[in-house]
């Protein structure tokens, strides 16, 4: 019912009142990892992070203001030693909290984060070979293992992974990892851009092989393979890199906090402000009201934005898509 009622309330403020809730919030609350994944560059970003305090004064600002889904995120989240009490306040605040993680860290932190994680987006591109490709020597086996904590601990999990040049003939190996386990997966493009820099990336796939992907995806999903996007959305990402029209929430509905505490609309679009300082700051109820809405879209590829943006455009299969796997 909480779900029902917040979604129904967001799409009167957006559709009808054309009020702008920081509902859905994305938040890196470090940019520090312990993996060097080669689309990443998060730990090239400041390094500036806000304190335990910091962030749970900012957790009681951000529900006045309207927030009630937070996933945390980095940089890898799990390398904050204050990881699990952050999660264990903002769930006492009501907050639906979700984690996105390499996995690496999560047999030493399951136990002080679980009573306050609802999920964790865990990430696999692929098989064995490939992943410890793009993320380094040894990380697919961590995955693994915490997908398998994940599910004899009943911790709500799915598999998110990033196509790349190296895995656009082996992602159906995370297919089948995701079919083995009973849990979904979602994808996404790397950008053309490392994450969290302005430097081009170097695996950033190919746009023929990449749609050929993309394809093979949706022909999966309608075989039956638990993939999380919607049909709409994977037909959406198709046309990357090219810009496609979508309904943006950006700044309506949603809003990323970086680990500093600064705010975008859209990490995307945005990046520059952060990186270069000027993104909104001040009190949490300015930095929300001041902060700038994406004047461009350089093409939405980010695929849980994809799928929220087309949830707040009421296209009826992605509604559907959303509420089967919230």
């Amino acid at each position: 019912m909480f779900h029902v009622f917040s979604l129904a309330k967001a799409l009167i403020n957006i559709h009808l009142l054309k009020k702008r809730t920081p509902l859905f919030l994305s938040w890196n609350i470090t940019f520090r990892c312990n993996l060097r994944c080669q689309y990443c560059a998060a730990c090239d970003a400041p390094p500036e992070e806000l304190t335990t305090e910091e962030i749970k004064a900012g957790l009681d600002a951000l529900w006045k203001l309207g927030t009630r889904w937070i996933t945390f995120g980095g940089g890898e989240p799990l390398i904050r030693q204050d990881i699990g009490e952050i999660v264990q306040y903002a769930r006492s605040r009501g907050f639906q909290c979700y984690l996105s993680t390499n996995g690496s860290l999560l047999k030493s932190k399951l136990e002080s984060i679980k009573p306050g994680v609802q999920h964790i987006n865990l990430s696999l591109d692929g098989s064995e070979t490939v992943h410890d490709q793009v993320r380094g020597k040894g990380s697919y086996a961590k995955a693994i293992e915490a997908l398998e904590l994940c599910k004899s601990s009943g911790t709500s999990v799915s598999l998110q992974c990033v196509l790349n040049r190296y895995n656009l003939d082996d992602f159906h190996k995370a297919v089948e990892t995701a079919q083995h386990y009973k849990v979904p997966i979602m994808f996404q493009p790397a950008t053309k851009w490392l994450s969290t820099s302005l430097e081009s990336n170097p695996i950033a796939p190919d746009t023929a092989p990449y749609r050929e992907a993309i394809q093979k995806i949706i022909a999966l999903k309608q075989r039956g393979a638990p993939i999380r996007n919607s049909y709409t959305g994977l037909k959406h990402l198709a046309h990357w890199p090219d810009p496609q029209p979508i309904f943006c929430a950006a700044g309506k509905s949603m809003a990323i906090l970086e680990a500093d505490g600064s705010m975008l609309a859209c990490h995307q679009c945005q990046v520059k402000d952060f990186l270069h300082g000027t993104a909104a700051s001040g009190t949490w109820p300015e930095k929300f009201k001041n902060m700038p809405l994406p004047k461009h879209c350089a093409q939405c590829w980010c695929a849980p934005v994809v799928e929220l943006c087309l949830f707040f455009s009421l296209k009826p299969e992605a509604m559907l898509n959303a509420l089967r796997y919230r």
